[in-house]
């Protein structure tokens, strides 16, 4: 009985999160989704939006992708 309560907590659990997931870039505009690719060309989720709402981002004349290098920063607790 506790691993069917289990079972259906982490079912609901996980359901919701993907669902606000799928919806977080539902409310901004084009612009900014093109705007995010510069900073982010490789982002899954912006790339996910551009093609869905069909923006072709990369093929804008006024598309200029940053180099972003990332780089870890070594923090040291003392």
């Amino acid at each position: 009985m506790k691993l069917l309560i289990k079972s259906i907590l982490i079912l609901l659990l996980l359901s919701t999160s993907s669902l606000s997931i799928a919806n977080y870039y539902k409310d901004w505009p084009d612009d900014s989704i093109c705007v995010w690719l510069e900073e982010r060309p490789k982002d899954k989720l912006l790339l996910f939006e551009n093609k869905k709402r069909n923006l072709n981002c990369f093929e804008r004349e006024d598309f200029h992708p940053r180099d972003y290098v990332y780089e870890p920063i070594n923090l040291k607790m003392y």
